[in-house]
């Protein structure tokens, strides 16, 4: 694998790394203000 294999391997993970956390922040926060997972789905396709 060439160096920029690597680097576009490893950013590629970071960035899904990063949408996983973003997305269980927001279930979580959601969840708290009383918002159901389907209400959630609907606020990320906006």
């Amino acid at each position: 694998m060439s160096t920029q294999q690597q680097a576009r391997s490893l950013m590629m993970r970071h960035q899904h790394l990063v949408k996983n956390r973003q997305e269980s922040m927001l279930s979580r926060a959601a969840a708290e203000v009383g918002l159901d997972a389907g209400s959630q789905a609907n606020v990320d396709r906006k």
